[in-house]
């Protein structure tokens, strides 16, 4: 905001996301869904695409969708000074038990939209339920992006090294512990991790964004990148510039 008072007329409009934000969010959206579709199309031999379509929309899907998590949203968040936002930190431990609280015993829903409005920037953006979906789904990514490498191919070459060998090497020592090969176990996980991604989405809309009280988030997110914090029931200003 760059020290520029954002309320009018008893509105406080603030940049909740940026450009890039959005448009990685949209991505994400779309090139999960081919994701899903064409795997379980592959996976349980689904009659909607031939094969070969669905393996080719399926690895474009892949590159696209690794693209946009472990390079587009980390430089998003450092770029922006969010990178703090994403940490789960003691505060957000007070927060989630105040959600749990608020689901079994009515008592008032924790502010977790924090703002400083004389840095004119966020301290915290995140629902605390959010925080620890994007941890366990960045733990199903590299497990998906390890296994997928496999199953791709297992003579994966970056740089003159063979990625693919090191990593089914890796789950040959593992894999006997639980009667499988390695690329058996590669193939398992793999699924694994898209039934997570699926369980995660449903847990992220169902949960978490059809509440009434992220309407502002939501907005937001998909409309206006902006939202009125004088509206939003989860949020807090701290740092008033009026205390002066």
């Amino acid at each position: 905001m760059g020290g520029k008072d954002p309320k009018t007329d008893g509105r406080m409009i603030v940049t909740r996301h940026t450009t890039l934000e959005r448009l990685s969010h949209y991505a994400n959206i779309i090139f999960l869904a081919f994701l899903a579709m064409t795997g379980f199309t592959m996976y349980l031999g689904l009659p909607y695409l031939q094969y070969q379509d669905a393996y080719r929309i399926h690895i474009i899907s892949a590159a696209a969708f690794l693209a946009i998590n472990w390079i587009v949203t980390p430089y998003a968040a450092i770029a922006n000074g969010r990178i703090v936002e994403y940490w789960f930190w003691l505060s957000d431990v007070r927060r989630l038990l105040g959600v749990l609280s608020n689901f079994f015993t009515g008592t008032e829903y924790p502010r977790y939209t924090i703002y400083d409005e004389r840095r004119g920037k966020f301290r915290n953006r995140l629902h605390p339920i959010t925080k620890l979906l994007i941890y366990l789904n960045y733990t199903a990514l590299l497990v998906s992006t390890l296994t997928g490498v496999v199953i791709y191919s297992t003579m994966l070459t970056i740089l003159g090294v063979n990625i693919s060998s090191i990593v089914l090497r890796v789950f040959d020592f593992v894999s006997p512990t639980i009667n499988m090969s390695g690329f058996g176990m590669a193939r398992l996980l793999h699924l694994v991790a898209a039934y997570w991604f699926v369980i995660g989405t449903v847990i992220h809309i169902g949960v978490v964004q059809l509440d009434p009280k992220k309407f502002e988030h939501i907005k937001s997110m998909f409309f206006t990148g902006k939202e009125d914090l004088m509206v939003d029931p989860t949020a807090e200003i701290v740092n008033p510039i009026n205390d002066d």
